[in-house]
């Protein structure tokens, strides 16, 4: 069971990682071809991090 505060800080990492995600997708569409490939690998690495966040969310709210 987690308390008030590491809630809170799990929804603030959970929201600051789909925000990330966000960022990389637009970024992955850069012209340069160079950004766009980084942006892509880091998008794969970045929306795992933020399913684990989503499913600890999921799973702490349902206690």
């Amino acid at each position: 069971m987690l308390n008030e505060n590491d809630k809170e800080r799990l929804v603030k990492a959970a929201q600051s990682a789909n925000l990330f995600v966000q960022d990389l997708q637009d970024l992955a569409k850069a012209e340069n071809v160079l950004l766009a490939n980084i942006a892509e690998e880091l998008l794969k690495h970045a929306a795992v991090l933020e399913q684990r966040l989503c499913r600890i969310e999921h799973v702490t709210n349902t206690e």
